[in-house]
């Protein structure tokens, strides 16, 4: 038959405080996030000589970069809404 061994003061000491350090919890530090408010930039219209309608089709005929300016509008009056409603949603 074996003798058990009780373990030294110093070692359960060490093993507790480890294990309390790696499993306590740790407050971090809050995330504030910086919401930039977008330039926006209104299209420039291309002059009416450039747009057509065609009525046989029933259709409008423009060039891309209309149609990419009207993107990025839409796109920036978006993002500009979607940061006036959080700061709507954090006044509260």
């Amino acid at each position: 038959m074996q003798k058990k061994k009780k373990p030294s003061l110093l070692a359960v000491l060490v093993a507790s405080v480890l294990t309390l350090s790696t499993t306590a919890c740790v407050t971090s530090p809050k995330i504030e996030y910086v919401r930039e408010i977008p330039a926006i930039a209104f299209p420039v219209f291309p002059p009416p000589n450039s747009v057509g309608y065609d009525e046989d089709t029933d259709t409008v005929s423009m060039p891309l970069w209309y149609w990419q300016k009207i993107a990025e509008y839409k796109i920036d009056v978006d993002a500009i809404e979607d940061y006036l409603d959080a700061l709507r949603e954090a006044s509260r």
